[in-house]
């Protein structure tokens, strides 16, 4: 638990550094929402992202829907072990699959003292007729419920 708190703390500069990319003016519109695991089961929303850009291949397809990421972080920051789950709906699955996967990998970890594990989930939405606070309520609204 102290190590995920002191990982947390770590990364949640890092966040608010990294973000290169706004998609506030951009149309259509899309908002992505990431959460993490506690240790305790509880989810909880980052407030920054970095590289926040919706990805092109979702937006190709007008793809929307969730996705759960399970990977470890080693002591020297690097992605390994990337396992995706839960990913809904089905039928963007390939798509979400390897967008997930991108952002997982090109998030920029800190060094850290022992290897850990992370569970997120990862939220996109995607629409074309909402107001840029509608589609942000709407995707915090889709993160709330069951990501099957």
């Amino acid at each position: 638990m102290k190590t995920l708190l002191v990982f947390l703390l770590l990364i949640t500069p890092q966040l608010a550094i990294s973000q290169t990319t706004n998609i506030s003016d951009q149309r259509p519109l899309a908002d992505i929402q990431v959460q993490f695991l506690d240790q305790q089961g509880n989810w909880h929303r980052l407030q920054k992202i970095p590289n926040r850009q919706y990805p092109q291949e979702l937006l190709n397809v007008e793809g929307k829907g969730c996705a759960i990421g399970r990977f470890d972080i080693s002591t020297s920051g690097q992605v390994e072990n990337i396992k995706i789950e839960n990913i809904e709906p089905t039928r963007f699955s390939k798509q979400l699959q390897k967008v997930t996967r991108q952002l997982i990998r090109d998030w920029r970890w800190p060094e850290q003292e022992q290897q850990t594990e992370l569970t997120m989930r990862f939220d996109y939405c995607y629409e074309d007729d909402k107001t840029r606070t509608e589609i942000t309520q709407h995707c915090i609204a889709q993160s709330e419920q069951v990501c099957d």
